[in-house]
């Protein structure tokens, strides 16, 4: 197993015995792994496409690496999990391009390869994983058209004016649950503090009167620091504990299920109120 990867990651691959390339992947690099190790029969890029500029550079630097059989297999937020579940804050400078599996093919296509098999992921609150190879080299799945049907209803004109329209009504129901719980002079701080987070509270216009602060695990460089664009402070997970407020704000609202019977093991007494894809209320008890 060979990694690249030119974040610090790379070092702590290479501490649990994974050999990585603390680089981008360069065409350069791409030439030396194979060099040194061999064509691979599998290459995996897993929640990278949508970041990276220069992405054909990529495509062709994959396609310098990868075996005459071998097989691609990228993972990708996707577009259709998005729209269905309103994904809205998932949109920020980071994510230049939003995937679904047509463009994926296209993109593949312009380089000579086919998508075989498709499947919808439970990551980043929903995600795509597409295998390709180069053409013709295997018989294409089922799967590839089954999902491609689900996009061509679920990606229309119709589908995205509606997700626009939602978008604005969750923000009005957020608006008048918080103010039903501060007319009562109750407490709301947020948990979890993902840059997903930072689009929720500035396009819903939360500020520090609607939300105390957001608590992130001990550890966390955003502790001591604000929400951007607000006032809003990010501090230790431990004052939730010690202050108990009636409510608590999941901002990583697409693992709410995991997350808050975790928070409720440690301690934590009141209620919770995850925003997406409708706001709504979670009570501790229910949890226990």
């Amino acid at each position: 197993m060979l990694g690249v990867e030119p974040s610090r990651v790379g070092e702590l691959a290479r501490t649990r015995g994974i050999e990585t390339i603390s680089e981008f992947f360069t065409r350069e690099v791409a030439l030396q792994a194979r060099t040194n190790h061999g064509p691979a029969k599998i290459v995996t890029a897993t929640n990278v496409f949508a970041h990276i500029e220069h992405i054909h550079e990529v495509v062709e630097n994959i396609l310098l690496l990868l075996d005459q059989n071998g097989i691609f297999v990228s993972e990708s937020h996707y577009c259709l999990s998005l729209v269905e579940t309103l994904q809205y804050d998932t949109i920020y400078h980071e994510h230049l391009r939003y995937y679904s599996l047509q463009s994926l093919q296209q993109l593949l296509q312009l380089h000579g390869l086919e998508v075989i098999h498709a499947k919808r992921i439970p990551t980043h609150g929903g995600s795509v994983r597409v295998y390709a190879a180069r053409s013709g080299r295997f018989s294409v799945r089922d799967t590839v058209d089954a999902l491609l049907k689900q996009e061509s209803t679920g990606l229309t004109d119709t589908a995205l004016d509606d997700f626009r329209r939602k978008t604005v009504l969750s923000k009005l129901q957020l608006h008048a649950l918080l103010l039903g719980i501060k007319r009562q002079g109750q407490k709301v701080y947020g948990i979890a503090a993902p840059s997903r987070a930072s689009t929720l509270i500035n396009y819903i216009g939360l500020d520090q009167g609607s939300m105390e602060c957001v608590v992130e695990t001990a550890g966390s460089l955003k502790i001591g620091k604000y929400i951007p664009g607000t006032l809003i402070p990010v501090m230790e997970e431990s004052k939730l504990y010690q202050d108990q407020p009636e409510y608590v704000l999941i901002l990583a609202w697409h693992i709410a299920e995991e997350l808050i019977p975790k928070l409720v093991a440690k301690g934590y007494r009141g209620h919770f109120i995850v925003p997406l894809p409708e706001p709504r209320l979670v009570h501790s008890s229910a949890k226990r």
